[in-house]
C-alpha cells in the first residue's frame, strides 16, 4: 500500500539515509547529506516522500515563496520508475500545495530529459524559456540547457 509522508527536519534517520541513498541513483551530482538535511529543514520547504509500506520509492522537494511552489528535485527509485509513481506524486502533492494556498508550480528541467519533460507535458505545465548552458554535462567541460515549466493550479474550492 502507497502512501505519501511530509518529511521535515524530525524525519527519521531511515528517511535521511534513504533519500541520501535515493539521490546517489538519480542525480548526478547528487546533493549532500548537509544539503537534504538544510531542506527537510527550510521554513519554506515542503518535502513529501512516496513509501510502499516501509520502503521509500521517491520523493519531492519544494521550495514556497507566497502562492507559488519551486519543485527543487523529484526522484523515483530507478527500480520502479516507468510505473506511473511520479505522476501519482506529483498530483497528489498539488493538493497538499492548494491547501497551503499555493496557485502556481515552476519548475526547470535537463533539455535532455525527454521522460520528465513528457510528464510535465502531460499535467500541464507549459514551456516559459529556457537557460542555455545551466546543468552541468556528462560530457567534461560541457553544459546542458533547462527547460523552465510553470503549472497554474485550478483554484481550491
Amino acid at each position: 500500500m502507497m502512501s505519501l509522508r511530509i518529511l521535515n527536519s524530525t524525519a527519521l534517520k531511515c528517511d535521511v539515509t534513504c533519500i541520501e541513498s535515493l539521490q546517489k541513483s538519480c542525480f548526478h551530482p547528487p546533493w549532500s547529506l548537509a544539503i537534504i538535511q538544510r531542506q527537510l529543514s527550510a521554513k519554506r520547504g515542503l518535502n513529501i516522500a512516496l513509501y510502499d509500506h516501509k520502503q521509500l520509492l521517491g520523493f519531492i522537494f519544494y521550495q514556497l515563496l507566497f502562492d507559488e511552489a519551486e519543485i527543487l528535485q523529484i526522484a523515483i527509485d530507478p527500480s520502479y520508475q516507468q510505473r506511473g509513481l511520479a505522476n501519482e506524486l506529483l498530483v497528489k502533492s498539488f493538493a497538499l500545495l492548494q491547501q497551503q494556498g499555493i496557485t502556481r508550480i515552476l519548475l526547470d528541467v535537463n533539455a535532455t530529459n525527454t521522460p520528465a519533460i513528457k510528464l510535465y507535458q502531460r499535467l500541464g505545465f507549459l514551456l516559459d524559456g529556457r537557460r542555455k548552458n545551466y546543468y552541468p554535462s556528462t560530457t567534461p567541460g560541457l553544459k546542458e540547457d533547462a527547460l523552465l515549466y510553470s503549472l497554474v493550479l485550478a483554484p481550491n474550492d
